[in-house]
Formats: C-alpha cells, structure tokens, sequence
C-alpha cells in the first residue's frame, strides 16, 4: 500500500518521526508554515462534507471541496511566508500550477504536491550518493543535517526548507523511509 502524504509534509513526517498510523484524517489537509504568529500558520484544504467526513473517511477517499477560496489563500500565505527566499522562484510556480489545478482527490493533491517537492530536491538521483556519504562520514553527515535543521523549523511544511536551503535539503531526509 501506498503512503499518502499530507498536504505539503512538515520535515519531522518525511524524517520518519511521524507514524502514519497515528495520524487522524483531518491531519491529512493540513499544513503548517511560517508566519508572523510564533506558533506559525495552519492552512487547510477545504474537503467535500467538512469535519464531519474526515471522521468517518480514509484518507484517500477525500475529496476536495471548490468551497471558498482556499487556493488564492493558500498562496498568498505561502508567497507571504517564503517569497524572499532564495530558492522561492524556483520551486513556487510548481507548487502553484498543482494547487491551482487541484484535482478532484486530497490524496492525489498530495502526492503530486510531494513528488514536485522531491523532483526539485532531486531526490530520486541524490539519495543515494548521500546515504552512502552518510554511510562514509556519519558524523559529517549528522552535522549537517543539525545544522541545516537550525535555520528552519520542522514542524513547518517541508517547503520550508526547500524554499530557504535548496538541494542541500536532502541532507535532512537521509533516514527517510516515507519517499
């Protein structure tokens, strides 16, 4: 069985540090990023039947509601947040076309959202050679990846990074099991 993301995974769940297993259905449709509130910015993709239907669905049989404006909200949050960045400009507009043109399925939203994010990390080419550094120099390695997660906050969706270190995102996904 496939695992289904949530929308736009914090750092911790693609870490492994989050069991899918534990986590409710609503936490599906929800991220959280940087604002200028310390506890930062929760955004919400709306879903068809509301709170009533993430309690009694599975994930995968959400469907995504066209209520509201949820996707200029989301953006503008997401521009607000991370639009000076360095690695903004690179990434944003993928992230935007797939939000933009959601389909009908939270799940689906959500694996396209976290396949953009892998594709620009290079994940698939990278993971690899650095698990095989990690391998090498774990100390190195580990350093790293401490040092990176210093200038971010993990909770916060993995755009976060993305945005603020670019590829050098991967180091903080070498014990990833969940991509």
């Amino acid at each position: 069985m496939e695992i289904i993301p949530p929308y736009l995974a914090s750092t911790v769940w693609l870490q492994g540090k989050v069991s899918p297993p534990l986590l409710k259905t609503r936490d599906y449709t929800r991220t959280l990023i940087e604002s200028n509130n310390p506890q930062g910015m929760v955004l919400t993709v709306p879903i068809v039947g509301g709170s009533s239907a993430a309690k009694r669905l599975r994930p995968e049989d959400l469907e995504i509601s066209d209520h509201g404006d949820w996707t200029r909200i989301h953006l503008g949050a997401i521009e607000a947040a991370y639009g000076k960045e360095p690695y903004f400009v690179h990434l944003f507009p993928e992230i935007a076309s797939v939000i933009n043109h959601y389909p009908q399925h939270l799940a689906t939203l959500n694996v396209l959202l976290m396949e953009k994010m892998m594709d620009f990390l290079g994940y698939r080419d990278a993971i690899e050679e650095i698990k095989k550094l990690r391998n090498e120099n774990p100390d190195r390695c580990g350093d790293i990846a401490k040092r990176l997660e210093t200038k971010i906050n993990p909770a916060h969706s993995f755009l976060e990074p993305l945005f603020r270190l670019g590829p050098d995102s991967i180091f903080l996904l070498t014990e990833c099991k969940t991509v």
